[in-house]
């Protein structure tokens, strides 16, 4: 409540379910702390298990891009310039995580499937 001549001061609201409350406001989709445990948990399950070694991602990375290669053939010809561009992708990724360990002839071998 203010003095009548006051000018300066503002209202407040008295009724304290109008007040905001502090903090961030309240999600209308939030999730419940099961369901927050079961994605936790999901999330944990897809990370990988162990150390991976070169063998094993040149491997992959060798693999991944002949799946993505074959199946380039069966699509139009715009969906298979993306699909070799993703294959060229999986490439560049093997020559960036395995840049001080490389095998030269592994780095032509996959840049020569990557070329076509």
């Amino acid at each position: 409540m203010k003095q009548p001549e006051d000018l300066s001061t503002i209202e407040l609201p008295l009724d304290a379910a109008l007040a905001k409350k502090r903090g961030r406001p309240p999600k209308e989709d939030k999730l419940s702390d099961a369901e927050r445990a079961r994605r936790y948990r999901a999330r944990q399950k897809m990370r990988p298990k162990g150390v991976w070694n070169y063998e094993q991602v040149t491997t992959q990375t060798r693999a991944e891009i002949e799946r993505l290669l074959g199946s380039a053939a069966t699509r139009p010809a715009g969906e298979a310039e993306l699909v070799a561009q993703w294959a060229y992708g999986m490439f560049l990724l093997w020559d960036r995580v395995t840049a001080q360990r490389q095998h030269a002839a592994d780095r032509d071998a996959l840049l020569a499937l990557v070329s076509g």
